[in-house]
Formats: structure tokens, sequence, C-alpha cells
């Protein structure tokens, strides 16, 4: 195998000047140093206040409870058949079963779409977007009147400590988005 270098190649790398173009070529632009980063299109925005920060944090740990308690409500759904059996009495089993698999199915969806909700909201929300801060205040309010209604129903102990845990988290993050430089931030970003 030849490994000679091609003609463009020769003096590559070994400090020689590049030879002048021909007449009727373009002279061979200069290869920009390699900096290490991905070109960027658009100018960076300002970091964040450290009050954002702090509220993006929790959105992220809300976002991580909430795959706890879907392990826990997994596990739940699944070891407790005797409930399914004792709230539909005259069901067939493969009514019970058709059953236990829809409340799988709810609890994972559930989940899901509020473990998006919670990454939504922590991504629009350390980007400086307006409309986010409203949304996530929107949803915690939303999350405030289904603990209450939670808690007039019957529960056992730990979805209450779980209710409780992610209520914490939501207030924690909707105090640290309302606040002062916080404000600032989504002034500035949004114009």
């Amino acid at each position: 195998m030849n490994k000679s270098k091609a003609p463009a190649d020769v003096g590559a790398g070994t400090g020689a000047k590049p030879k002048p173009a021909k007449a009727g070529q373009a002279a061979a632009k200069p290869k920009p140093a390699a900096t290490g980063r991905a070109r960027q299109a658009a100018p960076e925005r300002p970091e964040p206040p450290r009050s954002i920060q702090i509220a993006v944090r929790l959105m992220y740990a809300g976002a991580a409870v909430t795959v706890i308690g879907l392990v826990l409500n997994l596990i739940a759904v699944a070891t407790n058949g005797n409930a399914v059996r004792a709230a539909h009495k005259h069901a067939s089993p493969a009514q019970l079963h058709a059953t236990h698999n829809a409340l799988i199915t709810a609890v994972v969806v559930n989940a899901v779409i509020e473990i998006g909700a919670w990454l939504l909201m922590a991504r629009a929300n350390r980007g400086g977007l307006k409309w986010a801060r409203i949304i996530s205040t929107v949803l915690f309010a939303l999350s405030f009147w289904s603990f209450a209604n939670l808690l007039l129903g019957s529960v056992t102990g730990i979805s209450i400590a779980y209710s409780v845990v992610v209520w914490l988290v939501g207030l924690g993050a909707i105090f640290f988005l309302w606040q002062k430089d916080s404000s600032a931030f989504f002034a500035d970003a949004s114009g």
C-alpha cells in the first residue's frame, strides 16, 4: 500500500506556507482553528438568576419524585388484586384482569404526563419563557385542588406522604419562580 500524500496534503502540519493560487483558481481559505465548541447560531441568553436555578432543580426533583411514585403505585396496583375483586364482586376473571390492566395503564399514563409536565416546565422556565411561569402556577393550583380532594377520600399513609412531598416541591418551585430577580429575568428574556 502506497502511503504517499496527495498534492494538497504536502506540507500539511509541517509549518510550510501554502502555495499561492494559480491564475483562474480561487485562493485556498485557511481553516479556522478548532475550539472544541459547536458553532453557535444565536447569542447565548443570560444566566438565569439563582431563584430560577433553584426552581428548575425543584422541578427536576418533582419529576424524580413522580418516578418514585410511579413505582410505588405500580407495586400497589400489582399486589392489591383483592381490592379489585372486592370492588367488583360480580365480575368474571376476564373482567377483573381487564380492570387490573386498565388501572396499570392509567397509573403509567398519568405518571408519564406528570413527569413530562415537570420537565417541560423546568426547561421552559430556565429559558425565561414568561408563559411557563404562569402555566407552572396554574398546574400547582390544580395539584393543590387534587391534594385537597385526596385528603377528603380514603387514603393510605404512603399516598399522603407522597402527595405532601410532591406538593411541597411544587410550592417551593412556585415560590422561587415569583421572586423579584425571577420577575426581572422573565421581563428581560421576553423582550
